[in-house]
């Protein structure tokens, strides 16, 4: 079987927040010869165990500092510049088109120093890392089950350069699988990286991490690569797609406004769940 590492990033009020807790059900539940790759950002872990690997993100990434560094004061990498634009756009879960005027460049769809952070730890992490595959997750999720060795091989076929959870809107990229021994996945993390770097991802329409993985990976796909949807198809009908899918056996995303209760609520779920953390949730 493939060798596998999970990575993952926060700042500090992140961590004492949800950081913790994602570290210490990782140890408890991931396979033991599985590493955790913790990027920090002003703050020292609490570690559990040796296969829990701490960095530092700023010191690990120049580029990243540079990205910052260029777009401190500049409103539209900070989800601060509102403009109208004419767009044709559509909800895919109440089957709507809207056709008009739609507000552009506030908010967190175009924060792009916010989401820099997790796309520079990914990039470093893959370019210092003897896995085959690494797994990025999120930071607010949290374990409750173990995932088989089954369960981790399926998440990314060995003839796939990406695993991640499809949406019709923007990937849902709390959790996904880079199958680092594939010949597109380089290709595919330099493209990613070359937004930051070169400043290119101002000439697409959102600027947050989902959206321009979408970007790249479709440039892939267009190469004749194929990608894998671990969601398999859930996504056109889960908002909430993480836990919709078979990932959602074995661990929770909480992310937004869930943070307040700790958990997903049930009625984020539209398939059934019978383990005992949903069972338990209200």
């Amino acid at each position: 079987m493939r060798k596998f590492a999970v990575v993952t990033t926060c700042n500090g009020a992140g961590y004492a927040e949800y950081g913790q807790r994602m570290i210490d059900t990782f140890d408890l539940y991931w396979p033991e010869d599985v590493p955790l790759l913790v990027y920090r950002e002003g703050f020292e872990p609490e570690v559990p165990s040796d296969r829990i690997v701490v960095r530092d993100l700023v010191s690990s990434c120049p580029d990243l500092v540079a990205f910052k560094s260029r777009h401190a004061d500049n409103p539209l990498a900070n989800g601060q510049t509102e403009r109208y634009r004419f767009r044709l756009s559509r909800n895919p879960y109440k089957n709507r088109i809207k056709l008009g005027d739609r507000r552009w460049g506030t908010g967190f769809r175009w924060d792009a120093v916010r989401f820099s952070h997790k796309a520079f730890a990914i990039f470093h992490a893959a370019a210092n890392t003897d896995a085959d595959v690494l797994i990025w997750v999120d930071a607010d999720s949290l374990f409750f089950a173990e995932p088989s060795r089954e369960e981790l091989e399926s998440f990314i076929p060995r003839d796939c350069f990406v695993g991640y959870l499809d949406r019709p809107t923007y990937s849902e990229c709390g959790f996904i699988a880079y199958n680092l021994r594939h010949p597109a996945t380089r290709e595919m993390l330099a493209a990613f990286k070359r937004l930051y770097t070169h400043d290119e991802l101002f000439e697409q329409y959102e600027f947050h991490d989902a959206y321009l993985f979408d970007v790249v990976r479709r440039q892939i796909e267009r190469a004749g690569h194929q990608s894998f949807d671990i969601a398999d198809g859930i996504g056109r009908q889960a908002k909430h797609v993480l836990i919709n899918s078979r990932l959602g056996r074995f661990m929770d995303h909480i992310k937004g406004g869930r943070k307040t209760t700790g958990h997903s609520p049930r009625n984020d779920l539209v398939v059934e769940r019978r383990e005992s953390y949903w069972r338990n949730t209200a």
